[in-house]
C-alpha cells in the first residue's frame, strides 16, 4: 500500500484517504460512519477521519486466534 501524506488539515483523512487505510470500500466506511460504529470529525457536513482513531477502531475488531 502507498504511503498517506497527511497535508495541513490537522492530520484529518477524508473519506477516501480514509478507506483506502482501511483497505475498504468507501460505502462501507460511510455505513460505519452512519451507524456510528466508527469515530469520525464532522466538519459541516463533510466527515473526516483521525488516524489514531482507525487505529483503535482495527485493534478493537482483531480476533484471536483459536
Amino acid at each position: 500500500m502507498s504511503e498517506l501524506k497527511l497535508h495541513g488539515n490537522n492530520g484529518l483523512l477524508n473519506m477516501d484517504e480514509a478507506s483506502q487505510f482501511l483497505g475498504i470500500k468507501k460505502s462501507t466506511l460511510y455505513s460505519l460512519c452512519m451507524k456510528r460504529q466508527i469515530s469520525c470529525v464532522k466538519i459541516g457536513r463533510l466527515n473526516r477521519f483521525q488516524v489514531s482513531s482507525l487505529n483503535k477502531w482495527i485493534e478493537s475488531h482483531i480476533q484471536e486466534a483459536v
